[in-house]
């Protein structure tokens, strides 16, 4: 598991290390990177749309195959399988992998937040090592919980708790530099090495669980309003209704479970989402990529008749000479 994070971290943390420097903001390296993360993952939204768009012209043909061969699975699998051969659709395209790589994104800046001190800051792994054996002690002088103390968690614990234990044996320079980054490393006041509790009432920090179960419902209602308009097989489906109810509760609930950090991303990255997606909407809506489509294969098809055209014109003059010689 340790080696799956370093893999996933390393280059996330080079990435924000990058902007903390040029901003001195750890909010704004954030969003800067969460801005990166969408254009490089544009590519996938648009091929997303294109695909969104091509099911829906396909929904009448998936619809006559599942009412012929209704009593004839295997069959009906082999229809559908062949349609999608003929139409070059793939269920495959842009939608599971465009959540594979976001899983993988999420995963690594999220790995980043509880390790800032290596991946953000770049200070030396012996300095660390340090800082890390004092905060440590601090926090079982302390009683804190065992989570807390763990090898993964122990950095995010040392910044939560800098000023509370001794910094013997640690470099002003080092000192000097992660006072810095703790003012940057906050909201409001707040320190987003917290997370938020239930337990510890209604705070400032309960604004991140908030903003992201408004953010993510938003997003949710959205996409099901335009499914029914597009799409009204798909929004009948009960999955549709409840997965825009489960989301919100799911983001969330996991705010709840990491620093604010980690629910500061989410925040902006499902606004970046919400914002994409009403683009692409506009730029890629079903009817003007079907539109395209249609014209793409009309293009295809006058080539392919051209290209058999010229093909038998040439078999007639091989025939032709040969019947002259003869």
């Amino acid at each position: 598991m340790n080696f799956l994070r370093e893999i996933v971290s390393i280059p996330f943390g080079y990435i924000i290390s990058f902007f903390y420097n040029i901003s001195g903001n750890y909010i704004l390296s954030l969003l800067l990177v969460t801005i990166l993360v969408k254009l490089i993952l544009l590519p996938f939204s648009v091929r997303q749309q294109k695909s969104m768009a091509k099911s829906q012209r396909l929904q009448p043909k998936i619809r006559r195959i599942r009412e012929k061969y209704a009593n004839n699975q295997q069959k009906m699998q082999e229809e559908m399988n062949a349609l999608y051969q003929r139409e070059g659709y793939s269920s495959m395209t842009g939608g599971c992998s465009n959540t594979i790589v976001m899983m993988i994104v999420m995963l690594g800046l999220s790995f980043v937040n509880y390790k800032t001190l290596s991946y953000v800051l770049r200070i030396p792994s012996d300095t660390v090592n340090t800082i890390t054996a004092l905060a440590r002690e601090y926090g079982e002088a302390a009683n804190l919980k065992a989570a807390e103390l763990t090898d993964f968690r122990i950095e995010l614990t040392a910044i939560t708790h800098w000023n509370e234990f001794d910094h013997t044996g640690i470099s002003q320079d080092v000192i000097a530099k992660i006072d810095e980054f703790i003012k940057n490393f906050s909201l409001f006041g707040v320190s987003l090495s917290e997370t938020p509790s239930v337990k510890m009432g209604v705070t400032l920090l309960w604004l991140i669980p908030i903003l992201t179960g408004v953010l993510s419902l938003t997003m949710g209602l959205y996409t099901y309003l335009r499914q029914r308009k597009t799409n009204p097989e798909m929004a009948k489906n009960p999955s549709m209704g409840c997965m825009t109810l489960m989301s919100p509760i799911m983001s969330v609930w996991f705010s709840f479970l990491f620093p604010a950090s980690v629910g500061v991303y989410i925040i902006m990255s499902t606004f970046l989402s919400l914002i994409q997606m009403i683009i692409l909407n506009h730029t890629h809506s079903p009817k003007k990529v079907l539109a395209r489509l249609m014209v793409e294969e009309t293009v295809q098809h006058r080539a392919r008749e051209k290209v058999l055209k010229n093909v038998a014109q040439n078999e007639d003059e091989k025939n032709n000479r040969g019947v002259s010689n003869d």
